[in-house]
């Protein structure tokens, strides 16, 4: 055990989730469907309601058609492993889709990726500022799910004195940290 260990700061304590900073940036599911009595069709999905690429509405159309659900139908009425399939993607399960540029048409039957994870694909991949902004529209700010906001790795949460963590008693008040500190056996040196 070393003083760097209790570091959010330093590399060596930092969570490696979310290098010591405690919470993620992540895409959230009600900025992306920010009106869940839309359809589809209306614009439903944010991100993609105001594109004049015809590849996210002939993506709806091929989850609809594949769901069996209609496009017309509110977001709210959709079953749930429908809605959970178009935002975060259909797994394992193949999806076929059509799409036509006005120039050739083809056909795919591969995964889904569901729309919060192309945007989160394609905010990490991007070098363009503007399309970085635009995600970040549907970002919100998340506390880290490995250090549920600790900012420290598991290991320096695992030292327990008093039976807290050293970032158990840095959220405590002043008074409540003077309390527990009067409160620790006389053997760990405490006056």
């Amino acid at each position: 055990i070393e003083p760097r260990l209790f570091s959010f700061n330093n590399p060596f304590g930092a969570c490696p989730s979310c290098d010591g900073l405690g919470s993620k940036i992540v895409i959230d599911p009600a900025l992306v469907v920010p009106d869940p009595r839309m359809s589809l069709r209306d614009g439903a999905i944010a991100p993609w309601a105001n594109s004049t690429s015809q590849y996210y509405a002939q993506t709806i159309d091929s989850l609809a058609r594949h769901y069996k659900v209609s496009t017309t139908v509110p977001w709210n009425e959709l079953k749930e492993s429908v809605r959970n399939a178009i935002l975060y993607g259909s797994g394992e399960e193949v999806v076929p889709m059509r799409f036509d540029d006005g120039l050739r048409s083809y056909r795919t039957t591969k995964p889904y990726e569901g729309v919060i994870r192309n945007l989160e694909r394609r905010y990490r991949e991007t070098d363009s500022n503007w399309v970085r902004e635009d995600i970040s529209r549907y970002q919100v700010a998340s506390p880290c799910d490995a250090c549920s906001g600790a900012r420290l790795k598991p290991e320096a949460l695992a030292v327990k004195i008093g039976a807290k963590s050293i970032a158990e008693v840095a959220a405590l008040t002043i008074d409540a940290a003077g309390a527990w500190f009067r409160a620790l056996p006389a053997s760990l040196g405490v006056k």
